[in-house]
């Protein structure tokens, strides 16, 4: 349930993205946030627990999640950015999109049914300001969850990514089939 300060809150971004081109929305949102006061956490879900291993398809998935998210931290930290916590419920999205990617032969941010990263959050009932997802897939590579990390840090956009700092919390997931590795990653401000 939203209650009045949160209105306040909504209705100021809201105000502040009207007449902005598609392309300016997401930098004013951003600026916006930072600016924006801690809305009131009443009425909201206690935080997500803090992801582990509990839901990984294996303990070397498991690894591979945990390296990933060692590395986006330390890049952030070097860029002088806040690391990004872990949120379990995220992580679960990002493995379960992961698997579906492995299972139904596919590799993109929209399902062959037609959902987005934003939906799939959404559908999970985990509220937030901005979300935002880096994939990477990998055939017979020795250490996949390096390669993962080199390779978002490669791509612009997936590196814009990783440097957003109006991004706070991740979730990563990892599914194997055969010798093919799927590597999801969601990274969100909450509401």
């Amino acid at each position: 349930m939203i209650k009045g300060s949160q209105w306040i809150g909504l209705t100021a971004v809201a105000l502040a993205l009207i007449g902005c081109t598609p392309t300016d929305v997401n930098s004013e949102l951003e600026r916006l946030i930072e600016r924006m006061p801690s809305i009131t956490r009443m009425g909201r879900e206690p935080p997500a627990e803090t992801a582990t291993a509990v839901g990984a398809q294996s303990v070397t998935t498991a690894e591979m999640e945990a390296l990933v998210h060692a590395q986006i931290n330390a890049i952030r930290q070097q860029e002088g950015l806040n690391s990004l916590q872990l949120n379990g419920r995220l992580a679960q999205v990002a493995r379960q999109y992961s698997q579906r990617m492995a299972e139904e032969d596919f590799f993109a941010h929209v399902s062959p049914t037609g959902d987005s990263p934003a939906q799939r959050v959404s559908g999970a009932n985990i509220p937030y300001w901005i979300v935002g997802e880096n994939l990477f897939t990998s055939t017979n590579a020795p250490d996949p969850a390096p390669l993962a990390v080199q390779s978002w840090m490669d791509s612009p956009g997936h590196r814009e990514n990783i440097l957003r700092s109006s991004f706070t919390e991740t979730g990563i997931g990892v599914w194997q089939r055969g010798n093919t590795y799927y590597f999801t990653q969601l990274l969100m401000r909450p509401l």
